[in-house]
């Protein structure tokens, strides 16, 4: 998958919870919304082009060692934890 420059720097620029939340790591509830990912550009791409963004609900499946097992969507990841230390969330309820 391929994202431009351009593209990459208008969602890191979107996000009105930027700054807020806590790591990936660290978050202790199974629901969350995803406020930043803070990447170089090369990994954020790679993020982004997964549907992994800013703003999208996410449900954390499972801790595994080295790793974190999340579901965005439908589709489930498994992100290794330097990664995950690296995308913020906040706490999301679902209705």
């Amino acid at each position: 998958h391929y994202i431009s420059e351009e593209v990459i720097r208008n969602i890191k620029k979107i996000s009105t919870f930027k700054e807020k939340g806590i790591s990936l790591t660290k978050f202790k509830q199974r629901n969350g919304l995803i406020t930043d990912i803070i990447l170089d550009n090369g990994l954020f791409e790679r993020i982004i082009s997964m549907g992994i963004s800013p703003g999208e609900k996410i449900r954390i499946i499972n801790e595994i060692p080295n790793a974190v097992v999340i579901k965005v969507k439908n589709k489930k990841f498994v992100l290794a934890k330097n990664i995950a230390k690296e995308i913020k969330v906040l706490k999301y309820e679902n209705p």
